[in-house]
């Protein structure tokens, strides 16, 4: 029995890029899609407006576009995604973001653990091979290391990074987590690859190429900072659980 599949294209701010990153999925893959599902976080430019163009004229009648009355965050944005796969009984839901930096080429790669049945959430990793030569910011690319090291370290796994916004879910797995309760900030990812963790469920990561380009967005180095505080104090928060010093109820088997 084929598997229920949805795309879900989390959108802020990417009027230029969102069309185009929906243009690349492959046709195989838009074949098998049951829905692509763009959710706009009222983003003060077009982005809407030019989904739904794209829609209307390439007929596509399993593109559903979405706009939130005000601004979730991207965690909240995340959730609602989560949450509307598993109302519609999807069996696997695949994150694309809508900035162009994370290959929708690779979409079959990234789900076929989880259609085989050997992995319940599937991420694509840029440092499983060279974030350099994609463009990836230095500072992004060291900062990746160390906060990886760190939370490989704080978590007890050995993943090559912890940041990837290009990820598949199972999503009879998803109705069965928690995954609510997490934090909606960017941080979010992390927060959920912890409750499987938690959980004990198969977690498999595949080398995927870096593009950072001029239409790509990319936080501050501000923002950034935060991400990393945020990110380490999640795992820290992890570590404790884990050690039973103290109890988290998301985390709890």
């Amino acid at each position: 029995m084929a598997k229920r599949l949805m795309i879900f294209v989390p959108a802020y701010k990417t009027q230029r890029t969102v069309c185009s990153v929906i243009e690349r999925i492959p046709k195989d893959v838009m074949k098998k899609t049951t829905e692509i599902v763009v959710m706009d976080n009222y983003s003060p430019d077009k982005t809407y407006d030019a989904v739904v163009d794209y829609k209307k004229k390439n007929k596509l009648s399993k593109l559903k576009v979405f706009r939130h009355s005000k601004n979730i965050f991207f965690g909240g944005n995340l959730k609602a995604g989560l949450n509307y796969a598993v109302k519609n009984k999807m069996d696997i839901m695949v994150m694309l973001h809508a900035d162009a930096q994370y290959p929708p080429e690779k979409i079959n790669d990234l789900i076929k653990p989880i259609e085989q049945g050997k992995a319940d959430t599937v991420f694509g990793s840029r440092f499983l091979g060279d974030p350099l030569k994609g463009n990836m910011p230095i500072w992004r690319y060291l900062g990746n290391i160390l906060l990886t090291r760190i939370e490989n370290i704080l978590v007890g796994k050995s993943f090559s990074e912890w940041h990837s916004g290009f990820t598949a879910y199972n999503c009879n797995v998803l109705k069965k987590i928690p995954f609510n309760l997490c934090e909606n900030g960017y941080e979010i990812t992390t927060d959920i690859l912890l409750i499987f963790i938690s959980n004990r469920l198969r977690i498999a990561e595949i080398p995927i190429p870096t593009h950072y380009g001029e239409e790509s967005t990319s936080p501050s180095i501000k923002r950034t900072f935060s991400y990393f505080i945020n990110s380490f104090r999640i795992a820290f928060l992890f570590f404790l659980h884990r050690f039973g010093i103290i109890k988290i109820k998301k985390y709890s088997i």
